[in-house]
């Protein structure tokens, strides 16, 4: 990772048992879901790091392989090949949530503060991997990739016209399709726009819903429609153009939000020698081949029980304000499909924890990529402000006098004491008792 030290996520898998430890309860389950968001709210003013889990396997190899090539970032790397293996896998593959299928399908988008942080660099990188991988039904045509999107209906006019490209199964037509937006911000305006269809189309298609329009001329029908997206734009551009209906529809948290930044300077930028791009081209046909070849993908006892500990803190991480909660609300199912993509590029038949382990970093830099960009709170600035006070003093604490110094000595007795209540009732700082051979003295401090 460009020399540095992997960070751990704010989750560790063996912090508690699964369903049936008499041990565990909601309330650790709670606890566990407070410091997470604590966690992402210490860090949000810091450029988030990826853990090396999520380097796992194929993708790894391939990131790792031509990171000391390029100035690409590797979550953006890693981000790219990811999403374009997502659309070339299709349908055949899928794992189960209740009676519904999910599928291998991602939707995501690289962010730069500005075209320095290389964004465009990142798929020029891993595209030679992914053009000897495509060969023997090629899938990176001009049918089955495409940009300039202008309509939810032209979506799927190009979803029904990559059927003629070829087919994954004697079964069903093959509908798979590439959104490569290297101007995302066009296509947040054009889905802005009053009357436009294509945030409601993309929506469904996310979902795996049968796609359906009707024009002045013909009905359309995308039965079978595997729609992948991926997208590149600068951080202004993102803020300015996301609009708050788009934040809380569920548009904008069906896409992976990456940030990249340049992690080197490189004059001479390199390239992998042919040898290595067609072995690692070689791997990655192989897994196109067994996700087209499958079927339903099993979990694993390990998974089953890392899922459950995972989906229970995921799920009691409080409210981190308005526009992080929405942005990050489908933390669970991303991180079923995330596991489900790696575990078919390592062509098991069973999703392992390993592959969650992957997913949960993945998805933790995806959550601190929000944090940054758009900033993450405990409920209210007020708090936010004694909380990062607390975590600044360390196990010293503060007591009544600084802790009113915190706030300029502007906040009554009631106010700060509705502040220190908040944080002890939500089990993120702890209250002691200090002798000083007179009154005790009451120390606020961060809880452990």
């Amino acid at each position: 990772m460009s020399g540095q030290q992997a960070p751990t996520t704010p989750f560790a898998f063996g912090q508690l048992g699964g369903t049936g430890d008499p041990a565990v309860t909601d309330a650790s389950y709670e606890l566990l879901g407070r410091l997470r968001l604590a966690a992402r709210l210490e860090r949000r003013g810091e450029v988030p790091r990826l853990a090396e889990d999520a380097y796992h396997g194929l993708a790894g190899d391939i990131v790792h392989s031509l990171e000391p090539l390029t100035e690409a970032s590797g979550p953006a790397m890693l981000l790219t090949l990811l999403v374009t293996y997502s659309a070339m896998a299709g349908q055949n593959a899928f794992v189960y949530v209740g009676p519904k299928k999910h599928y291998p399908l991602l939707y995501g988008v690289v962010i730069g503060r500005s075209a320095r942080d290389r964004k465009g660099t990142s798929a020029a990188a891993v595209r030679p991997v992914i053009d000897a991988a495509d060969t023997a039904t090629p899938f990176m045509t001009e049918r089955q990739i495409r940009g300039g999107i202008q309509s939810g209906e032209a979506l799927i006019q190009a979803a029904v016209g990559s059927s003629t490209a070829g087919a994954t199964s004697s079964a069903s037509p093959d509908q798979r399709l590439l959104v490569v937006e290297e101007e995302y911000a066009r296509l947040l305006t054009v889905a802005g726009r009053e009357g436009s269809t294509l945030s409601t189309t993309l929506r469904s298609a996310w979902d795996s819903d049968v796609l359906s329009a009707r024009t002045k001329t013909q009905a359309l029908t995308a039965e079978h429609a595997h729609v992948a997206v991926l997208g590149q734009v600068t951080t202004a551009e993102l803020t300015k153009l996301l609009k708050p209906v788009d934040v809380t529809n569920g548009y904008a948290n069906r896409f992976l939000h990456v940030l990249s930044h340049r992690t080197c300077l490189l004059p001479e930028p390199g390239r992998l020698p042919d040898q290595v791009v067609g072995v690692l081209g070689g791997r990655l046909r192989e897994a196109i081949d067994f996700a087209h070849g499958g079927s339903e993908i099993m979990r694993s006892a390990a998974f089953t029980r890392a899922w459950d500990r995972l989906y229970r803190v995921v799920e009691s991480q409080p409210s981190g304000g308005m526009v992080y909660d929405s942005l990050t609300a489908r933390a669970s199912a991303y991180q079923l499909r995330l596991a489900l993509v790696y575990a078919l590029l390592d062509r098991s038949e069973t999703l392992e924890e390993v592959h969650l382990r992957a997913a949960a970093a993945l998805w933790d830099y995806c959550e601190a990529s929000v944090a940054h960009i758009w900033g993450a709170t405990l409920g209210s600035p007020r708090l936010d402000k004694l909380y990062t006070a607390l975590a600044a003093a360390g196990p010293t604490g503060l007591d009544r006098t600084q802790i009113n110094g915190v706030f300029s000595n502007n906040l009554r007795k009631d106010q700060l004491d509705a502040l220190e209540f908040e944080l002890l009732d939500m089990g993120l700082a702890i209250i002691e008792s200090q002798s000083t051979g007179g009154r005790p003295r009451q120390v606020l401090s961060i809880a452990s």
